[in-house]
């Protein structure tokens, strides 16, 4: 038998059943491992990871069900697949098997086609999802590797360059050269700020900490005092880069099921993201509309926009179009923490652009009644 066969626990506490099992499971090429109850099915398992495991339901001393949530408490147990056989035919058995979140459940007395079939399924899609998974890793590798040497390198090489200087001696500088390389380190560091902050943001997110914050008790917003306060702190951009920002919107204070700093952060990441992407000369407008039950708030530039083929990933960790074609600071989570934070809020954010025709970013949320 090959080394490398797929092992499969069978748990069951009838003995010739176990046997039969076993038999036809290894006729196939797989390696059967056996547990006559829950207990010796865990001491097996802590020491294997089987491909797969199949479990009767009653049984002395743990049930099928304690067992199969004494599997699914381990991390390293999380993908492995699972199925019940059991003798119980009642259709309560079978839905707590399956609200419990079992891969199958197959009754007693059972056909060994069908057992063999449903093993070479469940094997077959358990690999397609590690497969996947793995793909998803080396491609997250190769966004991290590419985001720590250049992103994070970028401003780290600006900051030391311009303290070696700087420690150099400042008699051997004009004050305008002395000047110059203080606004280099404080650009350097607000830059890899910026980008660690994001980083914690994003672990926040994704591990629920952000959606305890969230408080709407007083969510009297101020759209037009956001878009105001963006367009005034960002006025080095409009004269370095000559961008007009033209602010439409009403001065009221709706009520909206929105976390407001968190709408600030939305609004501020799809305006900084309009600012980095729009070529010199470009016209950015802040706006927002009432329609119904639902305000929008939008994010407009008459930039190069983005192509249809490529926004599928528009709201992904680390993705940023075309990155190796143009220089672009920030590690492309811009538009990941604003969506993730926009659901939170059970808001919905969206992009409408083609290549040519600038793009606009909609934030629609629902009004307090």
């Amino acid at each position: 038998m090959s080394a490398t066969s797929p092992k499969i626990l069978i748990v069951d506490d009838e003995p010739d059943l176990l046997d039969i099992t076993a038999a036809y499971l290894e006729m196939e090429g797989y390696t059967p491992l056996t547990a006559l109850n829950g207990p010796a099915a865990l001491e097996i398992l802590n020491s294997t990871v089987p491909d797969l495991i199949i479990s009767d339901i009653t049984m002395p001393g743990m049930s099928g069900f304690d067992f199969f949530g004494k599997v699914r408490s381990e991390a390293k147990f999380q993908n492995t697949p699972f199925i019940f056989l059991s003798g119980h035919t009642d259709i309560q058995h079978i839905m707590a098997g399956k609200e419990l979140g079992s891969d199958d459940y197959l009754l007693k007395p059972y056909e060994p086609e069908m057992l063999i079939s449903t093993i070479k399924g469940k094997l077959k899609r358990s690999r397609q999802l590690n497969d996947s998974m793995s793909q998803q890793m080396d491609s997250l590798k190769n966004q991290l590797f590419r985001l720590i040497s250049h992103e994070m390198r970028t401003p780290l090489t600006s900051i030391l360059g311009a303290a070696d200087i700087l420690t150099g001696g400042k008699e051997a500088l004009s004050p305008e050269d002395f000047t110059e390389f203080l606004k280099m380190l404080k650009i350097g560091t607000l830059r890899l700020n910026r980008m660690v902050e994001d980083f914690l943001l994003v672990v926040k997110i994704d591990s629920g900490e952000v959606s305890k914050e969230i408080d709407f008790r007083e969510a009297c917003i101020a759209p037009l005092e956001t878009a105001t306060r963006l367009a005034s702190i960002r006025e080095e951009i409009k004269k370095t880069r000559d961008i007009t920002i033209t602010v439409d919107v009403p001065d009221e204070s709706p009520f909206l099921f929105i976390y407001p700093p968190h709408f600030d952060d939305i609004v501020a990441r799809l305006f900084d993201n309009a600012c980095k992407f729009s070529p010199q000369g470009a016209v950015i407008t802040l706006a927002s509309r009432s329609e119904n039950d639902r305000y929008i708030f939008s994010v407009v530039d008459d930039g190069n926009g983005i192509p249809i083929e490529k926004q599928d990933g528009l709201f992904q960790k680390f993705y940023q179009v075309d990155r190796d074609l143009q220089e672009q600071q920030g590690a492309g989570l811009g538009l990941y923490i604003s969506k993730k934070l926009a659901e939170l809020n059970t808001c919905v954010l969206w992009c409408e652009s083609d290549w040519g025709k600038g793009a606009a970013f909609h934030l629609s949320i629902a009004k307090k009644v």
